[in-house]
């Protein structure tokens, strides 16, 4: 039994079935089509790779020249298919997040990869120099494999890291051990057969991790995985490129030791190099001592500005971001001098107090506010410092002999508070936690925070404006739907009130009774249709086939009580049209009004029906007081704009204009000051329907 589990064959058999099972997956239901040319290009690479590797010693009588420059192809396509798939995930979801100096590199070093390969596999054949050459370039695959992998570690901005780590998991299992393996090779020369199993191993889990990240994500997003501010490629590449270097350059001296000696001192040397370097690719805080160093000891400046602003640029204002607006601000601010946490404290008004807004990375305290006129914030907005809670505890006479504030006890791990000054006002500030690594403020984070505070005080207006903008939009909401309603009981209003007046004098006249009670009929029900539509939401009825004749006499009828009396010209008195009646006479009826209001009792109101090339036309003129052209164009058809004063609500040729516009026609307007005004309706001309009433709701389309 162990001599079956030590033996290289069965585990080069379990890589194959991982692998193939990989490839099955790819087209299981509710996988995503994201990476799927990747995902199988991989699959059939590791699965060609396991059965070549388990089959190799039972192919007997295959040429040892073309079996090595097979087991060297298969070995480079499998590293190759790992490439493909994490250039592809670094370019980002529209092949734009990788800089195209970095694309343009990675594209030329494996252009040289396959030129050097191909002089290795040229020479495998006459001297051991075109082993070495292959054994190297492998190892340089290995490396940028590598490299790619700690570059989407550092970049990714998933909020559930599962899947990722599952993925950058099975990409440091594949690389890591290729690039000991044949770094192996290349310095000693040649390794025993049973040390393949310590690259056999891994690369069969790397397959199952990934299969795990796949299962975990299976609708893959190219956007959740790749953050659009990768862009800092050179410290993995050049890091990789310098362990290259290194290990390359021992070649001649342990190629002339005898080969125990040689294999013993590679081992060191890659393990010596090799492990330091991937502590520091993976590990944040040691990364941070390292730039810390470097920057203080080589570098005039620690920041690169440009790159430091459009990061914070990016973490404001990314669409992929799923945290909201106050969280990304903290993190904003947080990155700039890497700190792991923070809380945000906001105001709306001057005198309020800062109550506790947002967290990140730690808990929030709700009921935590802290006053208006607190000293210290009151010290930093007058002053724009940034303060630094160790320099404070340390020398409170830079601080004027303030003291640690006691709402800020309540945080131990406080280390900076940055101000958030909007146009000389205060809205806000963030406390930053303590970074895991040393940190010591200086002049230039100073400037960069009180920088990035002002643009992070500028978003969190805007967004505050924007939550009050839509409250109050709301608010009008409600009141433009009030007006409407009030507009409709004016005119129902001034219509009973046309009764009532008229009732003490025409009370005996049974006429007048009779049309007085069906003027009220008429009313109760508008009535109980507008409140029929106040509960649905809906403001258009049913569509009718009226006869436009009929239910202009009714709109005459409605306006007659008024001077000047409208005159009606019907030039197309079997004109019909698929419309609301209602609303209809409605709208021509307020078209009238406003005419008749507009004339003098002398002058002169037409209605006027005709029929032209399948339109109806209707027209409301008037010889009044017109309107300005300038007034016509701008503001006519603004709601809640009228030249009546507070006497009218302003929304009459509004209406007007969306009746017509929802019947499938249009409106036209003429005015002139002084001469008067054209209103002119055009709508669809329907085809009179034998045996239909007109008033028969038409059935839905």
């Amino acid at each position: 039994m162990l001599q079956v589990i030590a033996d290289p064959i069965t585990w080069y058999g379990v890589a194959a079935v991982v692998y193939a099972g990989l490839g099955i997956q790819v087209f299981m239901p509710g996988m995503g089509s994201l990476l799927r040319m990747q995902r199988l290009l991989l699959a059939a690479a590791g699965l060609a790779w396991a059965l070549y590797f388990g089959l190799a010693d039972r192919l007997t009588g295959l040429d040892p020249v073309l079996a090595s420059d097979l087991a060297f192809s298969l070995d480079f396509g499998l590293l190759l298919a790992w490439f493909a798939l994490l250039s592809r995930l670094l370019r980002g979801p529209y092949k734009q997040s990788m800089p195209e100096t970095v694309r343009r590199g990675l594209y030329l070093f494996w252009g040289l990869i396959a030129l050097a390969s191909v002089v290795g596999l040229w020479l495998s054949g006459i001297s051991n120099l075109g082993a070495t050459i292959l054994a190297a370039m492998l190892l340089a695959a290995a490396l940028a494999c590598l490299a790619m992998v700690t570059q989407l570690h550092r970049d990714s901005p998933v909020e559930d890291r599962a899947a990722m780590r599952a993925f950058v998991a099975a990409g440091v299992l594949l690389a890591a051990p290729q690039a000991i393996y044949f770094s192996l090779i290349s310095l000693s020369g040649s390794l025993p057969e049973s040390w393949s199993i310590f690259r056999t191993l891994p690369v069969g889990l790397a397959g199952l991790l990934l299969m795990r990240a796949t299962q975990i994500r299976p609708q893959w997003s190219l956007a959740v995985f790749v953050s659009p501010q990768a862009r800092a490629y050179a410290p993995r590449f050049l890091g990789s490129l310098g362990l290259l270097l290194l290990l390359l350059g021992q070649i001649p001296v342990l190629r002339a030791l005898p080969p125990e000696v040689a294999r013993l001192l590679a081992f060191a040397s890659t393990l010596g190099l090799g492990l330091p370097l991937f502590a520091l690719l993976f590990s944040e805080s040691l990364g941070a001592r390292l730039r810390v160093f470097i920057s203080k000891h080589f570098l005039p400046f620690r920041y690169d500005y440009r790159e430091e602003w459009l990061r914070l640029i990016e973490t404001l204002a990314a669409p992929v971001q799923r945290r909201p607006l106050p969280e990304r601000t903290i993190k904003a601010l947080a990155q700039i001098v890497g700190s792991p946490a923070g809380i945000l404290w906001l105001r709306q008004q001057e005198d309020e107090p800062f109550s506790c807004a947002a967290h990140w990375n730690t808990r929030i305290w709700p009921d935590m506010t802290v006053a208006a006129d607190d000293p210290v914030l009151t010290f930093m907005c007058e002053r724009q410092w940034i303060l630094d809670t160790a320099e404070l505890n340390r020398d409170p006479a830079l601080y004027e002999g303030l003291r640690r504030p006691e709402w800020l006890s309540a945080l131990p791990d406080a280390l900076l508070v940055v101000p958030l000054i909007s146009r000389d006002w205060m809205i806000g500030f963030i406390v930053l936690f303590q970074s895991s690594s040393a940190f010591r403020l200086t002049y230039e984070e100073i400037d960069l925070l009180r920088t990035s505070g002002r643009q992070v005080a500028a978003y969190l207006a805007q967004y505050l404006a924007d939550q009050q903008l839509a409250e109050s939009q709301q608010f009008e909401a409600f009141n433009r739907l009030t007006a409407f309603v009030m507009h409709d009981l004016k005119n129902l209003i001034a219509q009973q009130s046309l009764v009532v007046k008229n009732a003490s004098k025409h009370k005996d006249n049974p006429a007048f009774v009779e049309d007085a009670i069906a003027t009220i009929d008429n009313s109760v029900a508008r009535m109980n249709r507008l409140l029929k539509q106040l509960q649905s939401g809906d403001s258009v009825g049913p569509l009718q086939r009226v006869r436009l004749s009929e239910a202009l006499n009714q709109v005459i009828e409605r306006t007659a009580g008024r001077l000047p009396l409208p005159e009606f010209s019907d030039e197309a008195a079997d004109a019909m049209s698929d419309l609301d009646r209602e609303r209809f006479v409605t709208v021509l009826g307020h078209l009238v009004r406003n005419a008749q209001e507009a004339t003098s009792p002398e002058g002169q109101v037409t209605v006027a029906l005709q029929a032209d090339h399948g339109e109806v036309v209707i027209t409301v003129e008037d010889d009044g007081s017109g309107m300005d052209p300038e007034f016509v164009r701008t503001r006519l058809f603004r709601p809640f704009d009228s030249t009546k004063g507070s006497q009218g609500m302003g929304i009459g040729a509004y209406q007007a204009r969306t009746f017509a516009v929802d019947a499938g026609g249009d409106l036209e307007v003429w005015s002139q000051p002084g001469v008067g005004t054209r209103f002119t309706i055009r709508l669809p001309l329907a085809e009179p329907t034998d045996g239909a009433s007109q008033h028969e709701p038409l059935a839905e389309q």
